[in-house]
């Protein structure tokens, strides 16, 4: 397997990493019960979970944790199985590197906006805990849908 090019992990990210942003946003929200404001809101939520899901897939080698998760309990690479299995780790990681630094932005942002509330990680760590099964069911999800549509958007835009 070689190395992708940057413009391949680019084109992925675009296409695997927005649509995770803006259904993890929406859904806490939701899942939080708090009203779906668009703007500034929602769409700093999208922004901010955007740039940690492009950063965690360009730091982290998450392709390679998915396939030896999926190694460990032998099953066959390239196989829906792999995938399934695979998503479990890299799907623990995105809920907890997206969920809980959105929860401690939110947090703060009402601290300021909410007279008499104060900011608390302990808050923050609730509202994250509070809609984390949730979260981590619907990005796995999303993210078994959108992984091989980003695989061929970013194959062929590359001319593979």
């Amino acid at each position: 397997m070689q190395k992708p090019s940057w413009k391949w992990v680019l084109i992925f990210n675009l296409v695997l990493d927005l649509p995770m942003a803006i259904v993890m946003s929406i859904s806490a929200t939701l899942l939080n019960k708090a009203p779906l404001v668009f703007f500034p809101n929602l769409l700093s939520n999208i922004i901010i979970g955007f740039v940690l899901a492009f950063l965690i897939n360009v730091i982290l080698p998450i392709p390679l944790i998915s396939a030896g998760f999926a190694g460990l309990f032998k099953i066959k690479p390239h196989t829906i199985g792999e995938s399934l299995v695979g998503g479990l780790p890299v799907c623990l990681i995105f809920t907890f590197g997206i969920g809980l630094p959105l929860s401690i932005f939110n947090i703060f942002v009402a601290s300021k906006n909410v007279p008499g509330m104060t900011f608390s990680f302990g808050a923050a760590w609730g509202s994250f805990m509070s809609t984390f099964l949730p979260l981590y069911a619907i990005l796995y999800i999303v993210a078994f849908i959108m992984t091989p549509i980003a695989a061929t958007c970013a194959n062929k835009a590359c001319g593979r």
